[in-house]
């Protein structure tokens, strides 16, 4: 994949700032307090799930039946994460995403950015936003 083709999957020393022994979510309030997750590892690969689920117990299932868990890599710059994920959109096919989170303390992470680079609106701009959304830390296993 485009998005992790080529990453150096070295230690970035993110678990010196924040709580990697589990995943990160956030309860989207809008659809009925479901969860939205995502993995970071040490060494620079993110895991994001391109489902919403209902609880930790489905969340915790379903990591624990994957076989090849990261599909995009991050960047540490000071306090911030900037991360490239890709989701499979169609056959042989994928979006790309960027997004950006600021480290608020080691378990919560603030969303400022989000881009979809392979999306356009029909008016031929990509999607962007600036999120402002709160991700907290749920420790698993």
């Amino acid at each position: 994949m485009i998005v992790s083709k080529n990453f150096a999957k070295d230690y970035t020393g993110i678990d010196t700032l924040i709580r990697i022994d589990g995943y990160y979510y956030r309860e989207n309030i809008s659809e009925s307090k479901s969860l939205s997750p995502f993995i970071l590892s040490k060494n620079s690969e993110i895991q994001a799930f391109f489902f919403i689920f209902k609880s930790h117990e489905d969340i915790k299932q379903y990591i624990s039946s994957q076989s090849k868990p990261f599909y995009g890599n991050y960047v540490l710059m000071g306090d911030t994460i900037k991360i490239r994920w890709a989701e499979k959109y169609d056959l042989g096919s994928y979006r790309i995403f960027s997004e950006q989170y600021v480290i608020v303390n080691d378990t919560t992470l603030k969303k400022i950015w989000f881009l979809c680079e392979t999306c356009d609106n029909p008016d031929g701009r990509k999607i962007d936003s600036t999120r402002n959304e709160i991700y907290k830390f749920f420790k698993f296993p």
